[in-house]
């Protein structure tokens, strides 16, 4: 095809470009280094191998992929939908001067955040973590490991306002999958620790 520009072809020299963000140097606090090296021996079975490499990188993950209408013809439009998960240690700033860079010399390529987040954790020495998992360890009669995750939840919204948080529950399994479940047993000894964990912080508040 002589005539026009394929809008497919502009869009796979930007995914190749912005898949490059996962090979961007992470210097993550060595506290974080130090437990997701320490729990891996117990999340990676759970949560599946290489968890620990992920958990101390970006990952881009390319979700969606639009454009043209028949095989025989020029595509004029093209878009993709991507999601980006960042570890400790890199702000979306830095991603932003990445995107920019790498992005702009392509022609026709424009790109938007739909949303974004940055990441945050809670020191694991923190009294909350040390809290929690001492009850955990009373109601489950082995300690847990404190680790990070790749995904959301709720706490970055107190972290935001400097309240330290800890996640605590039950084993997800398969998530994000057909037939996500988790065991009510399990759900019992987390309402628990929450229970306990929250009456021994606030009990030794002045």
């Amino acid at each position: 095809m002589h005539k026009g520009v394929n809008a497919i072809d502009r869009l796979r020299l930007a995914l190749d470009q912005v898949k490059r963000l996962e090979m961007l140097p992470v210097p993550a606090p060595q506290a974080v280094v130090e437990a997701i090296r320490s729990a891996a021996p117990i999340s990676e079975p759970l949560s599946g191998r290489g968890e620990a490499d992920v958990l101390g990188r970006v990952t881009v993950n390319i979700g969606t992929i639009e454009g043209g209408t028949s095989p025989n013809l020029v595509p004029v439009h093209a878009v993709a939908r991507a999601d980006i998960r960042l570890p400790v240690g890199v702000g979306t700033a830095d991603l932003d001067a990445k995107i920019d860079e790498w992005l702009s010399p392509i022609e026709g390529v424009t790109w938007r955040v739909i949303r974004r987040f940055e990441p945050s954790f809670t020191d694991p020495s923190h009294e909350i973590v040390r809290r929690v998992t001492d009850v955990a360890e009373e109601v489950l009669g082995k300690r847990p490991a404190v680790n990070m995750r790749v995904g959301g939840s709720d706490s970055r919204w107190y972290r935001m306002h400097g309240v330290p948080t800890v996640v605590f529950g039950p084993t997800p399994y398969n998530m994000g999958g057909p037939d996500e479940y988790v065991a009510v047993e399990e759900l019992r000894c987390v309402a628990k620790v929450h229970a306990l964990a929250a009456f021994d912080f606030l009990s030794s508040r002045p």
